[in-house]
Formats: C-alpha cells, sequence, structure tokens
C-alpha cells in the first residue's frame, strides 16, 4: 500500500539509506519531519501489525457522558439517545448491556449530568490548597527534572555502549570469511545504528526551562482551580478532556441512588487526603 511503503521511508525523519547500494542509514543533509524515534515506533508498529484504535461510534455533542459514565449494576459505559414522545423529545442516558438489571432503564438525563455538575463543581481547591498545590507543582516539577537528567546520563551511556558494540562488530566482520555470518554482523550493526540514532536523540533534548515550568505551571493550576468551567464553556472535545484529566476512573451511576464513590486522577486526590476526610476540596464539610 502507498500509505505503508511511505511510512517506512527514514527520509521523513532526517535520515537516508540505500539497501540496493550497500549504503545503511545514516544522517542526511535535510531536516527531518519527525523524530527517528518516532520513525523507529512507526516501523514497530507495521512490524507487529498493531492498528489504531477505531474512532468511537458513541460520542456526541448532545450526551457528553455517554460512554463515560458507567453503570453501576454492571460496570459498562452507558448510551444515550433522543426519545420522541407525542409533543416534543426527550434526552436519556440508559445501559444497554444485556443481562443487566437495569437495562434500557432509562435515566433523565439533566439528572444524571446535574450529578456530574455538581461533582466537578466540589473539585475545586479551597484558597490555602490553591497555594498549596502550587507550591508542590514547583517541587514535583524539581524532583522531574532531577530524573531526566538521570535518564539523560542513562542514555548517553547506553550510546557509548552501542558505540562500543559496533566497533566490535565491525572488528568482527572484517575478519569474517563466512558470508552467511557476515551478512548477520551488519544485520546487528544496522540495529545498532538505529538505536543509537534513538539513544543520541533523546539524550540531546533540552532541559525544560523555568519559562516552561510557568507556562506548565499556569496551566495546570488553572485546569485545577475549576474544572467544571472548563467544562460547561469548552467545546465537545475539550469536555472529553476533562474527563480524561479530572477522573482516574469512570464514575458509576446508580439510577436509584445516584453517583457512587469516584476514583478522582492524582491530582486531586492528593488535594483531597490533604484536605482531609470531613472535608472536601471547597473547604466545606461533608456530611
Amino acid at each position: 500500500m502507498t500509505i505503508t511503503r511511505l511510512l517506512k521511508k527514514v527520509v521523513y525523519a532526517g535520515y537516508v539509506e540505500a539497501p540496493k547500494w550497500g549504503v545503511s542509514v545514516r544522517e542526511g543533509q535535510h531536516e527531518g519531519l519527525i523524530s527517528f524515534e518516532t520513525y523507529q515506533r512507526i516501523q514497530d508498529n507495521l512490524e507487529g501489525k498493531k492498528r489504531a484504535p477505531a474512532a468511537r461510534k458513541d460520542y456526541h455533542v448532545d450526551f457528553p457522558l455517554r460512554g463515560f459514565v458507567a453503570c453501576n449494576c454492571c460496570g459498562n459505559a452507558m448510551t444515550a439517545a433522543w426519545s420522541t414522545g407525542k409533543t416534543k423529545r426527550y434526552a436519556y442516558y440508559r445501559c444497554e448491556t444485556r443481562g443487566c438489571e437495569e437495562k434500557s432503564k432509562c435515566i433523565p438525563r439533566a439528572k444524571l449530568e446535574d450529578g456530574f455538575e455538581a461533582i466537578l463543581r466540589s473539585l475545586a481547591p479551597s484558597k490555602k490548597l490553591f497555594k498549596l498545590a502550587r507550591v508542590i507543582f514547583a517541587d514535583v516539577w524539581e524532583m522531574r527534572s532531577q530524573q531526566v537528567r538521570s535518564q539523560q546520563a542513562e542514555w548517553k551511556r547506553q550510546l557509548k555502549e552501542a558505540e562500543k558494540q559496533i566497533e566490535e562488530l565491525l572488528d568482527r566482520l572484517v575478519d569474517t570469511d563466512t558470508r552467511t555470518v557476515a551478512k548477520k554482523l551488519e544485520e546487528r550493526i544496522d540495529r545498532l545504528e538505529r538505536q543509537k540514532f534513538v539513544l543520541a536523540e533523546k539524550a540531546s533534548k533540552p532541559m525544560p526551562t523555568r519559562a516552561r515550568l510557568e507556562e506548565c505551571m499556569e496551566l495546570a493550576l488553572r485546569f485545577l482551580s475549576s474544572p467544571w468551567n472548563i467544562y460547561k464553556n469548552g467545546s465537545y472535545a475539550v469536555k472529553q478532556t476533562v474527563l480524561k484529566l479530572a477522573f482516574a476512573e469512570p464514575p458509576k451511576y446508580c439510577r436509584v441512588n445516584g453517583y457512587g464513590t469516584l476514583e478522582t486522577s492524582f491530582p486531586f486526590k492528593v488535594l483531597g487526603s490533604i484536605a482531609g476526610p470531613n472535608y472536601g476540596l471547597c473547604g466545606e464539610m461533608v456530611l
């Protein structure tokens, strides 16, 4: 296929090769459109026959929680649809899992979504927690920076090791008279050369600047300060992003009792643990 053939061309990563003339992959004189690491990941996916997940068909702008909120009875994601009455249309969420006790039992959209609104509103931290979150964020950033520096040092070590192995294999290639052995050595050298390019790219990536820290901090804190406002005023895509960032697992909804215990994402979980079991993130007493 044409697309597969194009995806296999290393030239788009800024490198060149010509196997027919015995030219192994090497850095070109042009700027790549993608990194060699990305190119190599594409090749791994192609060789492993991995396919991109099909686009979900249960998304709809009228039902932002469809496919996200799960049925409390069976744990599967709920669907939603419009129902036409005699004079107007009605919006409902419902579980359609075969064998579920709640199958096809409708839940008014307003009831389910209003309950979710209350949950998102409760995630906004108090002013004290918000200030503490800023300090925590800076500490985490510094810790992560140290980890990146350590990782870069490890990549450099692996790079030197790959170069050493290539030199040893080249010496063996020169000394061998067997074509079969020579071919195997060339294949190993080629794999190591590709690995070396990936390691070199990783090791040379610049460290995030202080300006980047401030930018990331502002974006993160803006989200933590009021996920509900971002959700309410955002597009459908933004709403889906908020759902993924705010919850570690989809919330479960019971037709009788409403939402059950929530599994929020790590930042909200940390703030909640600091606030204490008797207080919500907003600083209000939980009864």
